[in-house]
């Protein structure tokens, strides 16, 4: 298959127009047409012939497009009822949406252990024809992903990975930024979770009854203990972030929060909830009260502080207090 991108969106382009039945025996003047305009490009007549003849090459040399002209209609036609050298045939929005799923995960292609992303997705724009060049900008541009700055860390996840299939721990050293110390652990590795672009390991240390977390990005020296290691039967991924509001999950209970807003910040909380429990309590005026039933720790009270002078805590009383607190240690930093 060449690796030309607009001769690949042509082939695709020339296949639905030979398989569709309700303008059937296309043309080279509308096969030439029909490529110029879903490309945004001058495609000749000439050219289309060439890709005709490419088309209809054995493989690996070409296609093996059984394409015939028929005289009697003066058009292109397959020989073979329902060949498609995609086969299967789907309309131009689900090409489209294919595509764009395609391009959407090959940026995750320099993660270690999603490396084979890379292998299938080539392997998908080779079989499907999507045209997608993955050495060009993804989505040509018009969309842009959220990236990570630095990748410090990935080396790290395929070990982690292979830890967590088979049940087996991990020994590192760990930096805590906290204390200004290294530190080195045993954990039996439970789950992977990336956040805001950076990629955290969750898991239980026998010294411990909480569970732990850490960043990759601040381990070193890992090694992984071949051997089955004694695992904890209540971990549950599917909720044990059920009331955070970043990565931090800790020993603490959830607790029930009310929040004051003001607009315009409070049309954008409705929009973007800080959380999947904010209920609406009421509106009046300017300001709404939202409820919401999160862990209070370092990484809400960032998110509430995110909010400026729009947000006022109502409830706990404790966490009016804390947060006040907080404020006036800031102002201090402010004062000539």
């Amino acid at each position: 298959m060449p690796q030309n991108k607009s001769a690949m969106r042509r082939y695709r382009i020339i296949d639905n127009c030979i398989n569709n039945t309700l303008r059937p025996y296309p043309t080279l003047e509308y096969l030439s047409k029909k490529c110029s305009d879903l490309i945004g490009t001058d495609i000749s007549t000439s050219t289309i012939e060439k890709d005709i003849a490419f088309m209809k090459r054995e493989s690996p040399n070409g296609l093996d497009a059984p394409i015939v002209y028929s005289k009697l209609h003066r058009g292109y036609v397959y020989s073979e009822k329902g060949f498609s050298i995609m086969g299967i045939n789907l309309q131009d929005e689900e090409w489209e949406a294919l595509n764009f799923a395609s391009q959407l995960l090959y940026q995750y292609k320099d993660v270690p252990v999603f490396a084979n992303f890379k292998n299938a997705i080539e392997r998908i724009n080779t079989r499907f024809s999507l045209g997608f060049a993955p050495d060009e900008p993804i989505i040509n541009k018009a969309v842009e992903f959220e990236k990570a700055v630095d990748t410090k860390g990935m080396e790290w996840i395929n070990k982690i990975y292979e830890s967590i299939k088979n049940k087996y721990s991990i020994t590192f050293s760990y930096w805590n930024i906290y204390k200004q110390e290294t530190k080195n652990y045993e954990l039996a590795p439970y789950l992977l979770k990336e956040h805001r672009n950076r990629w955290y390991v969750i898991g239980w240390s026998e010294e411990r009854t909480d569970y732990l977390t850490f960043a990759l990005d601040r381990l070193s020296n890992l090694n992984i203990i071949n051997e089955k290691t004694r695992h904890r039967n209540d971990f549950h991924a599917e909720t044990f972030f059920q009331f955070a509001t970043g990565i931090m999950k800790g020993s603490n209970k959830p607790t029930e929060v009310q929040l004051r807003i003001k607009q315009p910040i409070s049309q954008l909380l409705l929009l973007e909830p800080l959380h999947h429990s904010q209920k609406l309590v009421n509106q009046h005026g300017e300001y709404i009260k939202l409820n919401l039933k999160v862990l209070v720790n370092e990484e809400f009270y960032l998110k509430l502080l995110s909010l400026g002078a729009s947000c006022t805590v109502i409830k706990p009383i404790s966490l009016h207090k804390k947060m006040k607190e907080i404020i006036e240690l800031m102002l201090k930093n402010y004062m000539l």
